[in-house]
């Protein structure tokens, strides 16, 4: 099985050094892997597990998982044999490999759209924006140490964006109901208030789940140490579902000899044309000998002719 897996990664490195979306696949590997050519099978349920649930996956999708994990150490190739069984649609698959990407190898924790507002130290009041709206939309990212604002009515550029400086003193605290908004107050490193605020309360959650990351883990470093923590700790269910177990495995199978079936097809098709090659040219050359034997014939019936001709005329001189 080693071996034949090897093989076949072998056979697929020109594929995979073209397409942009295994070379982030496998940048996600190597960020588990440490340094190493297989990732433990705990490791590769998270992995696949963050892609399931970012794909809003079943409880019995992620069950199946078990069947798929079938040794001690998951190669790169195993992994993709995972992905290409539960994610078949290319399609659906690559966005959820570039949110992956972004967040373990980019380290952008979070991103999106929310409102913001900066509270001065006096006044709860908005120090940015115009008079009659304290709240502003902003596109943001967090990533572990940095808060990074956008505004929507200006220019995405260097000049205009606004970072926010956090370490293991600051602080999130979920904040009321306000103006139909679910809020949350972070206070910044320098003691500077920062709200925030969104219409979705599940938004608001992830926030400030992502916020309070950003100040656990305050290097890159340090958030990749708790991603790999995080997953050499995930626990790897057993399949309870044996209908699904067996149609994963069937599906296995079915790929191997599909693609076994698929090469025989192949070689046949590369013999077949080889033989007609040889039949065609071999039916040229017998045309072509044809040829020249029936020049040959003419030649010597000409030959023959002049030869007569030239008979009868010397005869015919000495006669006269």
């Amino acid at each position: 099985m080693i071996q034949e897996s090897s093989s076949s990664t072998v056979e697929s490195l020109d594929v995979f050094t073209e397409d942009p979306l295994l070379q982030r696949l496998h940048q996600i590997f190597v960020i588990f892997s440490d340094s190493q050519r297989h990732i433990s099978p705990h490791q590769a349920y998270f992995i696949v597990g963050q892609l399931l649930r970012l794909n809003h996956g079943t409880e019995q999708a992620q069950n199946g998982l078990s069947t798929l994990i079938g040794s001690d150490a998951i190669t790169f190739h195993d992994l993709l044999r995972m992905c290409d069984l539960l994610f078949p649609d290319r399609k659906q698959f690559e966005p959820l490999v570039d949110r992956m990407f972004e967040r373990y190898v980019q380290h952008i924790i979070y991103k999106g759209f929310l409102l913001y507002c900066c509270k001065s130290d006096k006044k709860n009041r908005c120090l940015i924006g115009i008079s009659n709206s304290k709240w502003r939309a902003y596109w943001c990212t967090i990533t572990p140490g940095v808060i990074h604002l956008w505004p929507l009515h200006k220019s995405t550029t260097v000049r205009n964006r606004k970072t926010i400086a956090i370490d293991q003193t600051s602080s999130v605290q979920v904040g009321t109901f306000d103006e139909e908004r679910f809020t949350w107050l972070l206070t910044a490193e320098s003691m500077q208030k920062h709200e925030f605020g969104h219409f979705d309360e599940l938004q608001q959650k992830q926030w400030v789940f992502a916020m309070n990351l950003a100040i656990e883990r305050k290097s890159m470093e340090d958030l990749r140490k708790h991603d790999r923590e995080c997953s050499r700790s995930t626990e790897c269910r057993v399949l309870r579902d044996k209908n699904l177990c067996w149609r994963l495995a069937l599906e296995c199978e079915n790929e191997r000899l599909t693609q076994l079936l698929d090469d025989q097809r192949k070689a046949l098709r590369d013999e077949e044309i080889v033989r007609t090659l040889a039949a065609r040219m071999l039916d040229e050359e017998r045309e072509k000998r044809e040829k020249l034997e029936e020049k040959l014939q003419d030649l010597i019936k000409d030959l023959s002719e002049n030869c007569n001709r030239n008979s009868r005329t010397t005869e015919g001189s000495l006669q006269g």
